[in-house]
């Protein structure tokens, strides 16, 4: 196995697809040059791909979920009105806000989509009058010193 740019290839000749294929990690092309041996064909050696991935540990976004823990402190400690909610979203960028016909105020949480569904992260909810704020570990902050400004 040799590492080519940032894909791995399997050394030797031959027809089979393992010699006519990049592998994007070293262990996808361990199992690959492992299936191939065994007579096994690229359906089998997805197969396999697949089942291993499984089998790994998923990431934990662990530095984020501690610095949002944080912000989550300190947005609770400010209690943010609903004026103040509202007025950050109508100047929040595409995906910090979503405007919804639920008027009700809810209290900011930690909420967690990262791994769970395409585009997922860790981020602090917060919403009222319409105003669902969806603030990640950079956007939280920026709220905090927007409602610090605006109390000054």
């Amino acid at each position: 196995m040799t590492k080519v740019g940032r894909k791995w290839a399997i050394e030797g000749k031959g027809e089979g697809w393992v010699f006519n294929r990049m592998f994007p990690t070293k262990w996808k092309a361990e199992i690959a040059l492992e299936v191939s041996k065994k007579g096994g064909r690229l359906s089998d050696y997805q197969a396999k791909a697949r089942e291993q991935l499984e089998k790994r540990p998923k990431r934990i976004p662990s530095k984020a979920i501690a610095e949002l823990e944080k912000a989550l402190e300190e947005i609770k400690s400010l209690d943010p009105t609903c004026e103040e909610i509202e007025e950050y979203g109508e100047n929040a960028g595409y995906g910090v806000v979503t405007h919804t016909m639920e008027e009700q105020y809810f209290r900011p949480h930690l909420h967690d989509t990262y791994g769970l569904k395409q585009g997922g992260r860790v981020h602090i909810d917060i919403g009222c009058g319409g105003c669902h704020l969806m603030l990640d570990r950079y956007e939280a902050w920026y709220f905090i010193a927007f409602i610090k400004d605006k109390r000054k």
